[in-house]
C-alpha cells in the first residue's frame, strides 16, 4: 500500500482555499486581532498563500520550491496551528479558540504525510495547466456538439 496517494494537484487545490481562509478566520470566529490563535492563524494562512503559489506543482503561479519543502512546510505549519492554542491557554476561553486550530491543523499534517512528492503534470506553472485544461474543455464541448448533430 503506497502511503503517499493523495496528488499534489489535488493537494494544491486544497492549499488554494485553506491559506486565505486562515487569515481570514480570526475575524469571521470573532477572535481578538491580538491574541495568539489570532495572530498564529492569520500568519500561517499568509505564509502557505505565498510558498503555495510558489511551489513546484500544477496550480502555482511560479515553480520554485520543492514539494518535499512544500508539505514540511505545511507540516510545521499545522502542528503549530494545533498546538499554539493549547500552549498559550486559550483553550480555556472556549471551543472557538482551539477546535478549528487543531482540525486545520491536522488536516495540514495529514495531507503533508499522504500527498505524493512529485507533481503528475509537467512543470509548466499554472496558465500552461488553466490553458489545458479549457482546451480539454472545448474538446469535449465539440464532441458532444458532434454527437448532438450526428442523433438528431
Amino acid at each position: 500500500m503506497k502511503v503517499r496517494f493523495i496528488p499534489t494537484s489535488v493537494h494544491g487545490a486544497i492549499d488554494q482555499v485553506v491559506g486565505p481562509a486562515l487569515v481570514a478566520a480570526p475575524t469571521v470566529l470573532r477572535l481578538r486581532s491580538t491574541s495568539p490563535e489570532g495572530i498564529v492563524a492569520r500568519a500561517v494562512g499568509g505564509a502557505e498563500a505565498v510558498y503555495s503559489n510558489l511551489t513546484d506543482y500544477e496550480l502555482s503561479v511560479k515553480n520554485v520550491v520543492p514539494m518535499r519543502v512544500h508539505l514540511a512546510l505545511d507540516a510545521v505549519g499545522g502542528a503549530t496551528l494545533a498546538l499554539v492554542p493549547q500552549l498559550t491557554g486559550a483553550r480555556k476561553r472556549g471551543k472557538k479558540h482551539w477546535v478549528p486550530h487543531l482540525a486545520v491543523g491536522a488536516l495540514e499534517v495529514g495531507m503533508a504525510a499522504f500527498t505524493k512528492t512529485r507533481a503528475s503534470q509537467p512543470k509548466t506553472g499554472r496558465a500552461a495547466y488553466l490553458a489545458k485544461l479549457v482546451t480539454t474543455a472545448k474538446v469535449a464541448k465539440d464532441a458532444a456538439t458532434g454527437v448532438a448533430k450526428a442523433v438528431a
